[in-house]
């Protein structure tokens, strides 16, 4: 007779062998961060992980078609070598461009709804967007039709929000993802956060936790 349970693992969980098992074991969400300003080479490491091209033509995560309709923007607010700005990262360059100057941590946190008093004391935040109504044409002969398309999207919006986790567990960070916020407001904020013609899908704080600690 087939066993009904076949358990997988000692009951007390002991590290898997291998890079990507300890980093799985070390990734935690981190709510509370220190004072301390990132770098740019970790803001970039981190931009990378989630959007980064890996041979010229794929990205570091999968995308339906190869479609690739996703956009990360680093709302920056102390970071060594990065002047307080929006900026937008472009994969094919593998580099930030401002698209406005100051601090817009506070405005961003505050269209959040139950977020906003620490992800404001993030020294950057990562906000994830995708182009819905190009991925819904683009896949509109696929059931349910109309809505493959966006699926797909916010199946990519996890897979780069993971790799956020991921890079910020290697490189000593914490993170955290927060998609509970008012889309209008986000989308209303001047200057503009979102890309012209995306939906906002997730949001990250990324900082050094704050004395070790995750949550």
């Amino acid at each position: 007779m087939t066993p009904r349970e076949a358990p997988l693992r000692p009951a007390r969980p002991v590290p898997p062998d291998g890079a990507l098992g300890s980093l799985l074991m070390r990734r935690h969400s981190t709510r509370r961060f220190g004072a301390r300003s990132l770098s740019l080479a970790q803001v970039a490491l981190l931009a990378w992980a989630a959007q980064g091209q890996t041979d010229g033509e794929h990205r570091s995560c999968p995308s339906a078609h190869a479609l690739y309709p996703l956009a990360l923007t680093v709302i920056a607010g102390s970071v060594h070598g990065l002047d307080a700005g929006i900026y937008r990262y472009d994969a094919e360059r593998d580099c930030l461009t401002l698209t406005a100057d100051g601090d817009h941590r506070n405005p961003v946190a505050a269209t959040t709804l139950a977020d906003r008093s620490w992800l404001r004391q993030a020294p950057a935040l990562l906000l994830i967007s995708g182009d819905l109504a190009t991925a819904a044409e683009h896949f509109a002969d696929q059931p349910p039709l109309g809505q493959r398309g966006e699926r797909y999207v916010w199946l990519e919006a996890g897979h780069a929000s993971q790799n956020i986790y991921l890079q910020a567990a290697e490189t000593g960070l914490g993170a955290a993802l927060v998609a509970g916020f008012d889309d209008d407001r986000l989308l209303s904020l001047t200057p503009p956060v979102v890309p012209a013609g995306h939906h906002p899908l997730a949001l990250l704080g990324v900082g050094h936790p704050l004395d070790g600690l995750r949550e």
